[in-house]
C-alpha cells in the first residue's frame, strides 16, 4: 500500500512539472492550412493577386492633367466608350469586358482549367457598376496573364503595314538617256518619267496589319517627286510623267520636263515624296516617307564644220 502511494505521489508530481513547463512555454503558433496542393510537385500552391493595370491617363500621360483612374477605354465590338478602371474591375481590351482576379482560385477540379496547370482564373463581366460591383452575368475565365491592358499602338500596327509594302525609289525615266555615250543637245528638251510604275513606287497601295482583335489599315501614295536637274533647277512633278516617243520630236513634256541651257554633266536625283494615311483602333493618322534615286545625263552643243 505505501509503496502505490509512493508511486501516486510521484506521478503527480511529474505531472505538476509538465503542466508547469508547458504554462511557461511561449504559444506554438498554429500553421496555415493550405488551401491548394500542386499536382505536380506537391507543394502548398501560393496565390498572389497580379498587379492592377496601368492605363494611359487623358492627354496620353505627357502631361495632360489627368489621373490613371481617369483613362478612357474603348469597345472594339461597339465603339463605345468606358472608364478603364471601376472599383477593382480593369477593362480588358482583348475580352472587351471588365476582369477581375478570382479570389479564391477555384480548385484544379473545376472544368474553368480544362486540365490546365498553370495561368490563372479571372472574372470577366460586361455590366460592372459601382453600384452593383459583382454583376449576374460575370463569368470565370482562364488566361495565361492578366487579360487587362491597353491595346497596341495604332500607329506602330500601321507602320508594320508599311513595311509589307516594300516602298522604294523610283527607277529612273528620263531623255536623253543615261549612259557613257548618250548625249542630250542643248535646245532640245528633257523629258522626266517613272519608269517603274507599281504600287511599291508610286502607289496606291493598301496593307492591313493585326494584332489580336486589333487591325490597323494603311494606304500609301507618292504625292509629289521632286527632280533635281543638277544646274539649280528643281521641277516637282504630281504624276509619274510621260515617257517620251520618238513621234513627240522636240516637244515639251506635258507633265514633267525640263530644258538645259548649258552643256556639262548633271546629276539628276528624283526624290518620291509619299504620304501614307492609316486608320484603326478608333484612331487615325499621317506618315510621311521619301526615297531618292541618283542618275546621271550628258548636255552637249551641236558642233557645226565650216568648210
Amino acid at each position: 500500500m505505501r509503496r502505490l502511494t509512493v508511486l501516486w505521489c510521484a506521478l503527480v508530481m511529474v505531472l505538476a512539472s509538465s503542466l508547469a513547463a508547458l504554462a511557461s512555454a511561449p504559444a506554438a503558433q498554429a500553421e496555415p492550412e493550405c488551401r491548394e496542393v500542386s499536382p505536380v510537385t506537391g507543394q502548398c500552391l501560393i496565390y498572389v493577386p497580379p498587379p492592377p493595370p496601368s492605363y494611359d491617363p487623358p492627354g496620353g500621360g505627357g502631361g495632360g492633367g489627368g489621373e490613371p483612374g481617369d483613362a478612357i477605354c474603348e469597345d472594339f465590338l461597339t465603339g463605345d466608350e468606358y472608364p478603364c478602371i471601376v472599383g477593382d474591375w480593369y477593362w480588358s481590351y482583348d475580352w472587351a469586358c471588365y476582369t477581375k482576379y478570382a479570389e479564391p482560385q477555384p480548385p484544379w477540379t473545376d472544368p474553368v482549367w480544362s486540365g490546365r496547370e498553370d495561368g490563372a482564373i479571372f472574372w470577366c463581366s460586361r455590366g460592372v457598376t459601382l453600384s452593383d460591383p459583382f454583376p449576374a452575368d460575370t463569368v470565370a475565365r482562364w488566361a495565361p496573364s492578366p487579360p487587362w491592358g491597353a491595346p497596341p499602338d495604332p500607329e506602330e500596327l500601321a507602320r508594320g503595314a508599311i513595311e509589307t509594302m516594300d516602298l522604294h525609289a523610283i527607277e529612273i525615266g528620263i531623255v536623253p538617256e543615261q549612259g557613257a555615250d548618250r548625249v542630250g543637245l542643248l535646245g532640245l528638251p528633257t523629258w522626266m518619267w517613272v519608269n517603274d510604275v507599281s504600287g511599291s513606287t508610286w502607289g496606291p497601295i493598301t496593307r492591313t496589319a493585326t494584332s489580336g482583335p486589333w487591325s490597323v489599315t494603311a494606304t500609301a501614295q507618292v504625292d509629289r517627286i521632286e527632280w533635281d536637274m543638277g544646274d539649280g533647277t528643281v521641277v516637282t512633278c504630281t504624276t509619274p510623267g510621260t515617257e517620251y516617243q520618238d513621234a513627240y520630236l522636240d516637244a515639251d513634256s506635258p507633265d514633267c520636263g525640263h530644258r538645259y541651257t548649258e552643256q556639262g554633266r548633271y546629276t539628276v536625283s528624283a526624290t518620291s515624296y509619299w504620304v501614307i494615311d492609316w486608320s484603326g483602333l478608333g484612331q487615325a493618322g499621317t506618315i510621311e516617307m521619301d526615297f531618292t534615286q541618283d542618275g546621271q545625263i550628258v548636255m552637249g552643243e551641236v558642233q557645226v564644220l565650216s568648210q
